[in-house]
C-alpha cells in the first residue's frame, strides 16, 4: 500500500470518438498490438439523458488496424472524468446517482481531478456535492472528525494509524475503521491539518 496520493492529469474534450484520447500501439489479445480510443459519452435521451459513461474502443488488430472494432461502455454516472495516471495509462472516474462520499471528494482534490475539471464539469460536480451534504451530512461529519483524529495520532506519536482488517484501535482504544484503501486519504489530509496548525 502506497502512503502518498498519485496526482493525475485530466483528459477534457474526449466526447465522441472522433474527439477521442488515442493510444496508438495497445496489446490485443497476447501478440498483437492495436490503436484505442477513449471518450465521455453523455446520453442525449431516455432515461439515461444527461448521463455519462466511459468509452473504449480498439482497431481489429487482426485486419491490419484499419477497422475499429464495437466500442464498449461503462455504466452511467451522473458525471464521468477520464485521465492519465502516474504511468500515463488511461483510468475513469465517475460520481454515481448515490453520490458523492467524503472519500471520494477528498481524493478527487487530493489528485488533481477537481481542479482540472471543465467549467460544466465543475459546476455540476459543486451541484453533487452540496446536495450529498445535504442529504447525509452524518458521514461527512465523521470524517472530519477521523481526520481530526488521524492528525492527533500523527502529531503526538509520529506515527502511521496501525490497521487490522481496515480497522484501527486508538490509543484510547476506540475502534475506527478507516478502510486500507482509505488510509492514504486519511494520512494526505492529515497531514495538511498538521502543516497548517
Amino acid at each position: 500500500m502506497t502512503e502518498t496520493i498519485e496526482r493525475v492529469r485530466v483528459l477534457n474534450g474526449h466526447t465522441s470518438p472522433d474527439t477521442a484520447y488515442q493510444v496508438d500501439d495497445y496489446p490485443y489479445s497476447f501478440h498483437l498490438r492495436c490503436k484505442i480510443r477513449y471518450w465521455v459519452e453523455t446520453a442525449t435521451k431516455g432515461s439515461k439523458k444527461g448521463q455519462q459513461r466511459f468509452m473504449s474502443q480498439t482497431t481489429d488488430a487482426r485486419r491490419g488496424n484499419t477497422t475499429w472494432n464495437k466500442p464498449k461502455g461503462s455504466t452511467y454516472d451522473l458525471l464521468t472524468v477520464i485521465y492519465l495516471d502516474g504511468q500515463d495509462h488511461v483510468q475513469h472516474d465517475g460520481v454515481s446517482e448515490l453520490g458523492i462520499t467524503p472519500e471520494r471528494d477528498a481524493l478527487w482534490r487530493l489528485n488533481g481531478i477537481y481542479e482540472q475539471l471543465a467549467d460544466q464539469q465543475l459546476r455540476r460536480y459543486d451541484a453533487l456535492r452540496g446536495l450529498a451534504r445535504r442529504r447525509y451530512a452524518e458521514p461527512w461529519e465523521k470524517f472530519e472528525r477521523m481526520v481530526t483524529d488521524v492528525a492527533d495520532h500523527l502529531g503526538n506519536t509520529g506515527e502511521i494509524p496501525e490497521l487490522v482488517n481496515g480497522t484501527w484501535t486508538t490509543p484510547q482504544g476506540q475502534l475506527r475503521y478507516l478502510g486500507a484503501e482509505n488510509l492514504p486519504i486519511y494520512l494526505a489530509l492529515a497531514r495538511e491539518h498538521l502543516a497548517n496548525d
